[in-house]
């Protein structure tokens, strides 16, 4: 009996044939992982916009590395807005957002030149987390259609200035 058993064990648990091969556990081999702390509000924002991808049948990689690309582009050098306050500090949540070299690239030029234009006009520090944010907004403002967005009540905590 125990023999049979060390016998089934065997087949069982060692496959002949590796599945390495059939599995591609890499998903994001193209992209590069970008971890950032956002508000709690922009969470469920990127909940929703996790929904709204799988609504529009979209690779979410692709998906997130389109919304960055249409935002950064959109900011270029116009940095007219206002963040909300937050009254007591808050770190926020981390949240990882995979982008292709050229994105990653774009997403951290664009960022230090914002940040020191944010300096300059506001005399006020542009943390990334918010720069984030502001890119998950224009993204959401502009490209989602109103009939969806209007069933939700975000509370964004920009506005542009005028």
């Amino acid at each position: 009996m125990i023999s049979l058993l060390k016998n089934v064990n065997k087949l069982v648990n060692i496959p002949k044939k590796s599945n390495f091969v059939m599995v591609n556990r890499r998903r994001d081999k193209d992209y590069i992982r970008k971890v950032i702390r956002i508000s709690q509000e922009y969470i469920i924002i990127c909940d929703f916009l996790d929904f709204y991808t799988g609504y529009k049948r979209k690779n979410k990689f692709e998906f997130y590395n389109d919304l960055f690309n249409y935002s950064l582009k959109k900011i270029s050098s116009d940095i007219g807005y206002k963040f909300k306050e937050t009254p007591e500090s808050v770190y926020g949540i981390t949240r990882s957002f995979f982008l292709d070299k050229k994105t990653y690239d774009l997403l951290h030029s664009t960022y230090d030149k914002s940040q020191q234009l944010y300096k300059t006009l506001y005399d006020d520090y542009l943390s990334l987390g918010n720069f984030t944010e502001l890119i998950l907004y224009i993204y959401t403002t502009d490209s989602i259609e109103k009939k969806i967005l209007n069933l939700f009540k975000f509370d964004f905590g920009i506005k542009k200035i005028i």
